[in-house]
């Protein structure tokens, strides 16, 4: 008898375990860039903003792919709910603004141009916008996006618990109307907080398909995931009673509209800036293309917007159009795990070219790579520990929603 329920508890997913690993790899992680950073802060702050803006990436693709499944209720991200709200929870924004505190009150003055006002004294451009662009707005707008995650997250998350008590449908109508609502505020506010951070390195640049974009890679990136997590475990409870060959093709389905959205937003954002033949918004492809500026030749940052074109769109999108691909957990599992990888790589060609005096050092330059994997380690780190930790807090599968059991019992 004893043996029967410790090979029970053996097949049950305890993500838990994640959590001392999370905590080792964000003190290594972070202590060795500074260390490896020495004096030099602009060096420091070139890493971190890439460790911050990935990860952050994901966070919010967590907490908008919860709202999508709040507003739409669908049956396949019932699969998935508690790792959204372990990835993209209140705790895990939380975490993310305490983080981006260093960068507020320390790194910004060695990312963003327009915060040396003797840079902005000389330039007309940043003259133009000093009304946007400047630090106390910057700081109290970027306060503001986090508070009214952090809440929305927190009422989401407590409704979902209550239900679970309670099984009241009134919650689950509630987030309804609460997660449609949440799809408007969340492209708006996120669209806003990704011009802040990131496109603001580069204040002469822009593109009105970027909030867009970013936030396709941060679904895309988020979704892949969270199924790696679920086919991975896909043996063990709770997710041995609810993965089927239909749930893992809806799960596989998503992936292949979003790598479809990624195609299409990244096409179009560069068709547009084509078009316009402009030269302040075509400085973004300057520096990523093939044809390399003076002193920047050979700097192969055009070779990972290639490894992009074939590994984010092209394997992803023949993977999953093959209907066996998305029936087994096994070979679903591995093409997320590459997604995730590529996302990883989307956000590095997007953040670390913009840092200032890093484009023309190219992406393999020894000493700025290992520092950039180091933010990455350290701020997932943080990351993995909070999420491991969350998912301990409730059932990995809500006990309020049986649709996905009820299918694979009745299923033939």
């Amino acid at each position: 008898m004893a043996t029967m329920e410790t090979q029970s508890t053996d097949k049950r997913v305890d993500l838990s375990k994640l959590w001392p690993v999370g905590v080792f790899l964000a003190v290594i992680g972070l202590a060795g860039l500074v260390v490896l950073s020495g004096a030099d802060k602009h060096h420091l702050w070139g890493s971190y903003i890439f460790g911050f803006v990935f990860w952050m990436s994901i966070t919010l693709g967590c907490f908008g792919l919860s709202l999508l499944h709040h507003a739409t209720r669908g049956s396949w991200s019932v699969s998935v709910l508690r790792l959204f709200e372990s990835g993209g929870g209140w705790q895990s924004l939380l975490l993310m603004a305490a983080l981006f505190l260093p960068i507020a009150f320390g790194g910004g003055h060695e990312l963003y141009e327009w915060m040396h006002l003797d840079e902005v004294q000389k330039d007309p451009i940043l003259q133009h916008k000093q009304g946007y662009l400047n630090e106390t707005f910057w700081l109290g707008r970027i306060a503001f996006y986090f508070i009214i995650w952090i809440v929305w997250a927190l009422i989401m998350r407590r409704s979902t618990i209550a239900q679970d008590e309670s099984k009241d449908f009134r919650h689950e109508a509630r987030r309804g109307s609460g997660g449609a609502a949440g799809l408007v505020m969340f492209f708006l506010t996120v669209t806003f907080a990704l011009l802040d951070w990131v496109m603001s390195m580069n204040p002469h640049w822009y593109s009105t398909m970027y909030g867009a974009w970013l936030i396709v890679g941060s679904g895309y990136g988020a979704l892949a995931l969270v199924t790696a997590i679920v086919c991975h475990n896909a043996e063990k409870e709770p997710y041995r009673s609810i993965v089927s060959p239909y749930l893992t093709k809806d799960l596989g389905n998503m992936l292949f509209v979003l790598t479809m959205l990624w195609g299409y937003t990244t096409l179009s954002q560069f068709i547009i800036i084509w078009n316009g033949n402009i030269p302040e918004t075509t400085t973004f492809y300057k520096v990523r293309s093939a044809t390399y500026p003076p002193g920047m030749e050979g700097n192969y940052w055009a070779f990972v917007g290639f490894i992009l074109i074939v590994g984010m769109f092209f394997i992803p999108f023949y993977s999953l159009i093959t209907p066996r691909t998305k029936k087994v957990p096994s070979l679903l599992k591995k093409i997320a795990i590459w997604m995730f990888c590529m996302a990883i790589i989307n956000i590095f060609l997007i953040v670390v070219p913009s840092v200032p005096e890093r484009a023309n050092l190219g992406p393999v330059n020894p000493s700025w790579l290992v520092t950039d994997i180091l933010a990455f380690i350290g701020v997932g780190g943080a990351w993995l520990a909070i999420f491991s930790w969350m998912s301990t807090k409730a059932p990995l599968v809500p006990l309020y929603d049986t649709r996905l059991q009820e299918a694979k019992a009745h299923a033939h």
